[in-house]
Protein backbone atom coordinates (compact mmCIF):
# COMPACT_ATOMS: atom_id res chain seq x y z
CA UNK A 1 0.00 0.00 0.00
CA UNK A 2 1.23 3.52 -0.87
CA UNK A 3 1.28 5.92 2.08
CA UNK A 4 2.33 9.46 2.91
CA UNK A 5 3.30 12.19 0.40
CA UNK A 6 3.62 9.75 -2.50
CA UNK A 7 -0.01 8.69 -2.00
CA UNK A 8 -1.17 12.34 -1.98
CA UNK A 9 0.72 13.10 -5.21
CA UNK A 10 -0.74 10.07 -6.98
CA UNK A 11 -4.28 11.05 -6.03
CA UNK A 12 -3.72 14.56 -7.39
CA UNK A 13 -2.50 13.22 -10.72
CA UNK A 14 -5.50 10.89 -11.05
CA UNK A 15 -7.91 13.70 -10.25
CA UNK A 16 -6.34 15.92 -12.89
CA UNK A 17 -6.66 13.16 -15.48
CA UNK A 18 -10.34 12.61 -14.71
CA UNK A 19 -11.34 16.31 -14.85
CA UNK A 20 -12.68 17.51 -18.27
CA UNK A 21 -10.20 19.54 -20.36
CA UNK A 22 -11.00 23.29 -20.79
CA UNK A 23 -13.02 24.07 -23.94
CA UNK A 24 -10.88 25.03 -26.95
CA UNK A 25 -11.07 28.65 -28.03
CA UNK A 26 -13.45 28.93 -31.01
CA UNK A 27 -11.99 30.70 -34.10
CA UNK A 28 -13.62 33.93 -35.28
CA UNK A 29 -16.89 33.21 -37.08
CA UNK A 30 -16.56 36.26 -39.35
CA UNK A 31 -13.39 36.26 -41.44
CA UNK A 32 -12.15 38.67 -44.11
CA UNK A 33 -11.70 36.95 -47.45
CA UNK A 34 -10.44 40.14 -49.13
CA UNK A 35 -9.67 43.56 -47.74
CA UNK A 36 -7.82 46.66 -48.96
CA UNK A 37 -4.34 47.60 -47.91
CA UNK A 38 -4.25 51.09 -49.46
CA UNK A 39 -6.94 53.34 -50.94
CA UNK A 40 -6.43 56.84 -52.32
CA UNK A 41 -8.58 59.80 -51.34
CA UNK A 42 -11.93 59.62 -53.12
CA UNK A 43 -11.30 55.98 -54.03
CA UNK A 44 -13.35 52.88 -53.27
CA UNK A 45 -12.49 50.49 -50.44
CA UNK A 46 -13.75 46.95 -51.10
CA UNK A 47 -13.91 43.99 -48.77
CA UNK A 48 -15.51 40.54 -48.72
CA UNK A 49 -16.19 38.52 -45.56
CA UNK A 50 -17.07 34.88 -44.94
CA UNK A 51 -19.41 33.79 -42.12
CA UNK A 52 -19.62 30.36 -40.53
CA UNK A 53 -23.43 30.34 -40.33
CA UNK A 54 -26.18 31.80 -42.45
CA UNK A 55 -27.47 35.24 -41.49
CA UNK A 56 -29.60 37.59 -43.61
CA UNK A 57 -27.09 40.46 -43.75
CA UNK A 58 -24.03 42.12 -42.27
CA UNK A 59 -23.20 45.74 -41.66
CA UNK A 60 -19.80 47.21 -42.38
CA UNK A 61 -18.33 50.56 -41.36
CA UNK A 62 -15.14 52.28 -42.42
CA UNK A 63 -14.02 54.82 -39.89
CA UNK A 64 -11.37 57.41 -39.15
CA UNK A 65 -11.79 59.75 -36.20
CA UNK A 66 -15.28 61.27 -36.62
CA UNK A 67 -15.67 60.22 -40.25
CA UNK A 68 -17.64 57.00 -40.75
CA UNK A 69 -19.41 55.39 -43.69
CA UNK A 70 -21.72 52.41 -43.04
CA UNK A 71 -23.13 49.97 -45.58
CA UNK A 72 -25.37 46.89 -45.25
CA UNK A 73 -24.75 43.87 -47.47
CA UNK A 74 -26.80 40.71 -47.91
CA UNK A 75 -25.17 37.36 -47.18
CA UNK A 76 -25.17 34.96 -50.13
CA UNK A 77 -23.58 31.53 -49.83
CA UNK A 78 -21.99 32.60 -46.54
CA UNK A 79 -20.32 35.62 -48.14
CA UNK A 80 -21.00 39.36 -48.07
CA UNK A 81 -19.23 42.02 -50.10
CA UNK A 82 -18.91 45.73 -49.30
CA UNK A 83 -17.70 48.82 -51.13
CA UNK A 84 -17.30 52.25 -49.58
CA UNK A 85 -16.60 55.42 -51.53
CA UNK A 86 -14.21 57.50 -49.45
CA UNK A 87 -14.55 61.30 -49.33
CA UNK A 88 -12.34 63.19 -51.75
CA UNK A 89 -10.77 64.90 -48.74
CA UNK A 90 -10.49 61.74 -46.64
CA UNK A 91 -7.78 62.13 -44.01
CA UNK A 92 -4.60 60.26 -44.97
CA UNK A 93 -3.51 57.60 -42.51
CA UNK A 94 -4.92 54.48 -40.86
CA UNK A 95 -8.64 53.70 -41.25
CA UNK A 96 -10.55 50.77 -39.80
CA UNK A 97 -13.16 48.40 -41.20
CA UNK A 98 -15.61 46.90 -38.71
CA UNK A 99 -18.07 44.26 -39.92
CA UNK A 100 -20.87 42.93 -37.72
CA UNK A 101 -23.02 39.93 -38.67
CA UNK A 102 -25.54 39.66 -35.86
CA UNK A 103 -25.27 36.54 -33.69
CA UNK A 104 -22.49 35.10 -35.87
CA UNK A 105 -19.95 37.64 -34.72
CA UNK A 106 -17.79 40.47 -36.01
CA UNK A 107 -14.38 41.19 -37.47
CA UNK A 108 -12.07 44.18 -37.81
CA UNK A 109 -9.34 45.16 -40.21
CA UNK A 110 -7.39 48.28 -41.13
CA UNK A 111 -6.03 49.95 -44.24
CA UNK A 112 -4.23 53.17 -45.15
CA UNK A 113 -5.65 56.12 -47.03
CA UNK A 114 -3.13 57.86 -49.28
CA UNK A 115 -3.26 61.28 -50.87
CA UNK A 116 -4.80 61.34 -54.32
CA UNK A 117 -2.38 62.22 -57.08
CA UNK A 118 -3.30 65.59 -58.62
CA UNK A 119 -4.93 65.41 -62.03
CA UNK A 120 -2.53 66.46 -64.77
CA UNK A 121 -3.32 69.80 -66.31
CA UNK A 122 -4.91 69.67 -69.75
CA UNK A 123 -2.55 70.40 -72.65
CA UNK A 124 -2.27 74.05 -73.59
CA UNK A 125 -3.65 74.96 -77.00
CA UNK A 126 -2.27 78.25 -78.32
CA UNK A 127 -3.99 80.63 -80.73
CA UNK A 128 -1.18 81.34 -83.19
CA UNK A 129 -2.96 83.37 -85.86
CA UNK A 130 -6.39 84.83 -86.60
CA UNK A 131 -7.86 86.75 -89.48
CA UNK A 132 -11.05 87.96 -91.17
CA UNK A 133 -12.23 88.30 -94.71
CA UNK A 134 -13.61 91.58 -96.10
CA UNK A 135 -16.79 92.96 -94.54
CA UNK A 136 -20.17 91.93 -95.82
CA UNK A 137 -23.32 90.09 -94.72
CA UNK A 138 -21.23 86.94 -94.38
CA UNK A 139 -17.62 87.07 -93.26
CA UNK A 140 -15.21 84.19 -93.50
CA UNK A 141 -12.60 83.88 -90.78
CA UNK A 142 -9.69 81.62 -89.98
CA UNK A 143 -7.86 80.64 -86.79
CA UNK A 144 -4.61 78.71 -86.45
CA UNK A 145 -4.39 76.63 -83.27
CA UNK A 146 -1.50 74.56 -81.96
CA UNK A 147 -1.37 71.92 -79.24
CA UNK A 148 1.85 72.84 -77.45
CA UNK A 149 2.09 69.54 -75.55
CA UNK A 150 4.56 67.13 -77.10
CA UNK A 151 3.07 63.91 -75.73
CA UNK A 152 -0.61 64.55 -74.88
CA UNK A 153 -3.61 65.04 -77.11
CA UNK A 154 -5.97 67.90 -76.25
CA UNK A 155 -9.52 66.55 -75.83
CA UNK A 156 -12.73 68.60 -75.81
CA UNK A 157 -11.43 71.92 -77.15
CA UNK A 158 -13.88 74.81 -76.85
CA UNK A 159 -13.14 77.76 -79.15
CA UNK A 160 -14.81 81.11 -78.40
CA UNK A 161 -14.62 83.81 -81.07
CA UNK A 162 -15.67 87.44 -80.53
CA UNK A 163 -16.13 89.67 -83.57
CA UNK A 164 -15.30 93.33 -82.85
CA UNK A 165 -16.04 96.58 -84.62
CA UNK A 166 -13.47 99.31 -85.10
CA UNK A 167 -14.15 100.65 -81.62
CA UNK A 168 -13.61 97.26 -79.93
CA UNK A 169 -17.28 96.57 -79.24
CA UNK A 170 -18.40 92.94 -79.57
CA UNK A 171 -20.74 92.53 -82.53
CA UNK A 172 -21.23 88.81 -82.20
CA UNK A 173 -19.79 85.77 -80.47
CA UNK A 174 -19.57 82.17 -81.63
CA UNK A 175 -18.65 79.10 -79.59
CA UNK A 176 -17.45 75.96 -81.37
CA UNK A 177 -16.27 72.62 -80.08
CA UNK A 178 -13.35 70.72 -81.58
CA UNK A 179 -13.27 67.04 -80.53
CA UNK A 180 -9.50 66.96 -80.20
CA UNK A 181 -6.12 68.20 -81.40
CA UNK A 182 -3.24 65.72 -81.47
CA UNK A 183 -0.05 66.40 -79.54
CA UNK A 184 2.41 68.83 -81.13
CA UNK A 185 0.01 69.48 -84.01
CA UNK A 186 -1.26 72.60 -85.75
CA UNK A 187 -5.00 72.69 -86.41
CA UNK A 188 -6.79 75.02 -88.81
CA UNK A 189 -10.30 76.25 -87.98
CA UNK A 190 -12.34 78.10 -90.57
CA UNK A 191 -15.79 79.55 -90.18
CA UNK A 192 -18.37 81.94 -91.59
CA UNK A 193 -20.30 84.42 -89.47
CA UNK A 194 -23.43 86.39 -90.42
CA UNK A 195 -23.45 89.92 -89.01
CA UNK A 196 -26.33 92.32 -88.53
CA UNK A 197 -27.02 94.76 -91.35
CA UNK A 198 -25.00 97.96 -91.08
CA UNK A 199 -22.26 96.42 -88.92
CA UNK A 200 -18.71 95.63 -89.96
CA UNK A 201 -16.24 93.43 -88.14
CA UNK A 202 -12.78 94.96 -87.96
CA UNK A 203 -11.07 92.22 -85.96
CA UNK A 204 -11.70 89.11 -83.90
CA UNK A 205 -10.58 87.69 -80.58
CA UNK A 206 -10.22 83.96 -80.02
CA UNK A 207 -9.81 82.06 -76.76
CA UNK A 208 -9.49 78.35 -76.07
CA UNK A 209 -10.42 76.03 -73.21
CA UNK A 210 -9.31 72.41 -73.09
CA UNK A 211 -11.34 69.89 -71.13
CA UNK A 212 -8.74 67.15 -70.73
CA UNK A 213 -5.67 65.45 -72.11
CA UNK A 214 -4.81 61.90 -73.04
CA UNK A 215 -1.73 59.97 -74.17
CA UNK A 216 -1.00 60.50 -77.84
CA UNK A 217 -3.34 58.43 -80.02
CA UNK A 218 -5.49 60.84 -82.06
CA UNK A 219 -5.18 60.40 -85.83
CA UNK A 220 -7.34 62.93 -87.69
CA UNK A 221 -8.33 62.04 -91.25
CA UNK A 222 -5.53 63.17 -93.58
CA UNK A 223 -6.20 65.71 -96.32
CA UNK A 224 -4.24 66.07 -99.54
CA UNK A 225 -4.18 68.05 -102.74
CA UNK A 226 -5.31 71.25 -101.01
CA UNK A 227 -5.44 74.22 -103.37
CA UNK A 228 -7.45 77.41 -103.90
CA UNK A 229 -9.35 78.14 -107.13
CA UNK A 230 -11.50 80.96 -108.44
CA UNK A 231 -15.07 80.08 -109.29
CA UNK A 232 -17.09 83.01 -110.57
CA UNK A 233 -15.08 85.50 -108.52
CA UNK A 234 -15.30 83.50 -105.27
CA UNK A 235 -12.45 81.54 -103.74
CA UNK A 236 -12.98 77.81 -103.20
CA UNK A 237 -10.56 75.53 -101.39
CA UNK A 238 -10.55 72.04 -102.85
CA UNK A 239 -8.86 68.80 -101.92
CA UNK A 240 -9.32 65.20 -100.85
CA UNK A 241 -9.97 63.71 -97.41
CA UNK A 242 -9.05 60.05 -96.85
CA UNK A 243 -10.24 57.46 -94.37
CA UNK A 244 -7.26 55.39 -93.24
CA UNK A 245 -9.04 53.89 -90.23
CA UNK A 246 -11.36 50.93 -89.71
CA UNK A 247 -14.37 53.13 -88.89
CA UNK A 248 -16.51 55.28 -91.22
CA UNK A 249 -16.01 59.04 -91.24
CA UNK A 250 -19.34 60.68 -90.42
CA UNK A 251 -21.02 63.39 -92.46
CA UNK A 252 -20.80 65.47 -89.25
CA UNK A 253 -17.00 65.64 -89.49
CA UNK A 254 -16.08 69.27 -90.00
CA UNK A 255 -13.65 70.22 -92.77
CA UNK A 256 -12.17 73.64 -92.02
CA UNK A 257 -10.18 75.78 -94.45
CA UNK A 258 -7.96 78.73 -93.61
CA UNK A 259 -6.51 80.90 -96.39
CA UNK A 260 -3.35 83.02 -96.14
CA UNK A 261 -1.89 85.87 -98.14
CA UNK A 262 1.64 85.51 -99.58
CA UNK A 263 3.09 86.91 -96.32
CA UNK A 264 1.41 84.19 -94.24
CA UNK A 265 -1.34 86.36 -92.74
CA UNK A 266 -4.81 84.83 -92.30
CA UNK A 267 -7.26 86.51 -94.67
CA UNK A 268 -10.33 84.30 -94.36
CA UNK A 269 -11.74 80.85 -94.03
CA UNK A 270 -14.72 78.58 -94.38
CA UNK A 271 -15.95 75.07 -93.73
CA UNK A 272 -17.99 72.21 -95.07
CA UNK A 273 -18.90 68.61 -94.28
CA UNK A 274 -18.50 65.39 -96.28
CA UNK A 275 -21.32 64.90 -98.76
CA UNK A 276 -21.60 61.26 -97.71
CA UNK A 277 -20.15 58.89 -95.13
CA UNK A 278 -16.56 57.97 -96.03
CA UNK A 279 -15.98 54.27 -95.56
CA UNK A 280 -12.63 52.78 -94.49
CA UNK A 281 -9.97 52.87 -97.23
CA UNK A 282 -12.05 55.34 -99.23
CA UNK A 283 -11.59 59.04 -99.95
CA UNK A 284 -13.80 61.95 -100.84
CA UNK A 285 -13.31 65.27 -102.57
CA UNK A 286 -14.33 68.47 -100.80
CA UNK A 287 -15.06 72.04 -101.89
CA UNK A 288 -15.03 74.81 -99.27
CA UNK A 289 -16.31 78.30 -100.12
CA UNK A 290 -14.35 81.23 -98.66
CA UNK A 291 -16.63 84.32 -98.83
CA UNK A 292 -15.30 87.77 -99.60
CA UNK A 293 -11.75 86.79 -100.60
CA UNK A 294 -10.50 87.14 -104.17
CA UNK A 295 -8.02 84.71 -105.66
CA UNK A 296 -5.39 87.40 -106.27
CA UNK A 297 -4.95 87.81 -102.50
CA UNK A 298 -4.45 84.11 -101.75
CA UNK A 299 -0.94 82.79 -101.21
CA UNK A 300 -1.82 79.39 -99.67
CA UNK A 301 -4.54 77.40 -97.96
CA UNK A 302 -4.66 74.76 -95.22
CA UNK A 303 -7.42 72.33 -94.24
CA UNK A 304 -8.05 70.31 -91.08
CA UNK A 305 -10.59 67.51 -90.65
CA UNK A 306 -12.21 66.71 -87.32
Amino acid sequence: MVRGPRRTLLLAVLAAALLPAPAATHPSQVVFLTKPSRVSQGGVARATIVVSRTVPSCSGTVRHARTAVTKVAGVVRLRASFSWRLPAAAAPGAWTIAVTCGRVGSAKASFRVTRRAPRPRPPAVAVEKTGLGPGGPQVGYGIVLRNTATNRDAIGVTLTVNFLDAGGAVLKSEVSRIPGIPAATTSYFGGVVSLDAGTTAASLQASVQVEAGQPTRLRPPPVSGVHAVDTGGTVHVEGVVSNQTTRPISTLTRLSAVVFDPAGNVIGGGFTFPAATIQPNEQSQFDITVPGVTIDRVGSAQVSAG
